[in-house]
């Protein structure tokens, strides 16, 4: 079930920070107490890849984010996480605004722990940069967030370790399968390395995934190349589904890039052996104003070998704060 809170408290807030902090993104920061507001408005003209699509106004990411932590001393910190989105809203489909994320935790030195309603590891997974893409998976994880999330990391000088479990919560209202992942990243002289793992197990006890996957890319500055592999084995269904990605991108200036991709999913196993595979491409460009970097505005083209499947289009603004 969607969670909602009322419109009036984000009407007073937003009147709060706009009028006070017009040019910051912290409200408040005082006697080890720090509580920041982080806004994201992506709006698109777009038409989806797909059969009989039409074109419409897209409200891709119509986010307000506020974080707090509190200095505990001796490097120990305390943080939390309060997110809602506003897109069913603005599209008609609800009457107010959806908690995206909430989570409370501990952090020391290069080390945190949290608990609540988040990403999970497999969410750091991939190179795959398209805007809205295709039909295609991005990645074989069945599960990348959780809401009875406990998640840790472990963030070194060039490495980072991400550990996640989301806990089944048997009989309670937000029962669901329960997962297991894990994210470890590693950046050295211009090369990014990923590798990911996660057990996943559905509320029933026959509905079980292990999925892996791996990437590399290498940024030489003028040109960015990466790729990844991933791959589920369902058991319950007895299907594999095995997800490629290739990605390079170009800077045509300090703040403008042109981007294209592939990607190719495979499901074996399925119950139609002449429709398991799926091609699929994107070619994208992004702008930033150079005065405003957290104003951009964007463009892409995609499509995929779908039965009736037609290309699709858009172009967007996005704005930060």
């Amino acid at each position: 079930m969607k969670k909602f809170v009322s419109p009036l408290f984000f009407a007073v807030l937003a009147a709060f920070v706009f009028a006070g902090v017009a040019q910051s993104a912290t409200v408040y920061d005082k006697d080890g107490f720090t509580y920041k507001i982080k806004g994201d408005l992506q709006l698109q003209l777009r038409q989806d890849v797909g059969d009989d699509q039409n074109l419409d106004v897209e409200y891709d990411d119509v986010e307000l984010k506020n974080s707090i932590s509190y200095d505990l001393g001796n490097g120990l910190s305390a943080f939390g996480e309060l997110d809602f989105g506003f897109k069913d809203a603005a599209e008609d489909d609800a009457p107010g605004p959806e908690l995206e994320e909430v989570y409370l935790g501990f952090a020391y030195d290069k080390f945190s722990i949290l608990f609540g309603k988040t990403d999970s590891s497999a969410d750091e997974f991939g190179i795959e940069d398209s805007i809205e893409g295709n039909s295609c998976e991005a990645h074989a994880f069945p599960e990348d967030n959780g809401d009875d999330l406990i998640k840790a990391e472990a963030d070194f000088d060039f490495v980072r370790v991400v550990v996640a479990h989301e806990i089944k919560a048997e009989g309670e209202k937000s029962e669901n399968g329960a997962f297991t992942d894990m994210f470890i990243g590693a950046e050295f002289v211009g090369f990014e390395i990923g590798a990911a793992y996660q057990t996943f197990k559905g509320v029933s006890d026959d509905d079980s995934t292990n999925t892996y996957g791996v990437s590399l890319a290498y940024d030489a500055k003028v040109v960015y190349i990466g790729a990844d592999y991933s791959f589920a084995d369902n058991k319950e269904d007895d299907e594999e589904l095995t997800v490629w990605n290739v990605f390079v991108s170009v800077p045509v200036m300090d703040t403008a890039k042109i981007g294209v991709g592939y990607t190719f999913n495979e499901l074996d196993g399925a119950d139609s052996a002449d429709d398991n595979e799926l091609e699929g491409w994107y070619v994208n460009a992004a702008y930033k104003f150079p005065k405003q970097k957290n104003v951009s505005v964007f463009a892409e083209v995609a499509d995929d070998d779908g039965e009736d499947s037609d290309m699709g289009y858009l172009v967007g603004m996005r704005v930060k704060f």
